[in-house]
């Protein structure tokens, strides 16, 4: 590494910093907390940029243009004591809200488990630096091809999920959750799109499936389920948008009984 540029102070680096960003050069900012331990001292030679010795030619060569862009009779003036507090404050605020959601957010482990023998991890778990599930993935059927992701929440509960069910290479279904249960699949089952099926579920247990008009977005059948049986279905049978008949199954979803719905208040 080699020093490229003194700064006056902090806010100048930064600005340098960022100007260098621009040109796709990385300069790393050495002495900025320095000057503020010095007090009111001036900050010549503490803060400084330095870059890769070979980005050095380059760098000085956009400091210099920038330098000679600059009015002679408008030197930088120092930053008052305040001034630098607030700045260091604000800093370490927006540096601490970087770091805080980059080690919950970011994948920094990974781990895999070969279910087949093949040599290939056919899970894969990525993990945060806290060591918190942040994302897995799956290949169900050995292809060689990711078929289920699932994402989790900063406590390591599932948070959502995207499969493909078909192994087509498409993920057609999507899963959302609540406190760790599944709280809603849909599915698009013909592949144009439209997510046409709909299942909720409470505390992770299915409760309704729906099954809905492309062209409409409304339920054309609703089924109602108690501890994974159907027990009862109302229908649109006319495609109007309105479930006109209700159809009642037994205990080895036989249909028992149907009978129209009365009209929904107008």
């Amino acid at each position: 590494m080699r020093t490229v540029f003194e700064a006056a102070n902090a806010v100048e680096a930064h600005m340098v910093r960022d100007l260098l960003k621009q040109e796709g050069i990385v300069a790393h900012i050495h002495g900025e907390h320095l000057q503020g331990a010095m007090g009111e001292l001036p900050a010549a030679g503490l803060v400084r940029l330095v870059v890769d010795e070979a980005d050095y030619p380059r760098g000085r060569a956009v400091i210099e243009q920038w330098e000679a862009a600059q009015p002679l009779d408008a030197p930088l003036r120092p930053v008052p004591a305040r001034s630098r507090l607030l700045i260091g404050i604000g800093i370490g605020l927006v540096g601490g809200a970087v770091l805080s959601w980059t080690f919950f957010h970011s994948a920094v482990s990974a781990g895999g488990i070969d279910n087949n023998g093949d040599g290939t991890p056919d899970e894969r778990w990525f993990y945060t630096a806290a060591g918190t599930p942040l994302r897995s993935e799956a290949d169900r059927n050995f292809d060689g091809r990711v078929d289920v992701i699932t994402r989790f929440d900063r406590n390591g509960l599932p948070e959502s999920a995207e499969t493909d069910d078909n192994f087509d290479g498409v993920f057609e279904g999507r899963f959302t959750y609540r406190r760790g249960n599944v709280d809603t699949s849909e599915m698009d089952t013909d592949g144009d799109g439209f997510f046409d099926l709909r299942t909720r579920f409470e505390h992770g247990v299915m409760q309704t499936t729906e099954y809905l008009d492309p062209s409409t977005g409304r339920p054309l059948r609703i089924e109602y389920f108690r501890s994974g049986k159907l027990l009862r279905a109302e229908v649109d049978t006319d495609h109007d948008g309105e479930l006109d008949t209700e159809q009642e199954y037994g205990p080895l979803a036989e249909l028992r009984n149907v009978r129209r719905l009365p009209p929904p208040a107008r």
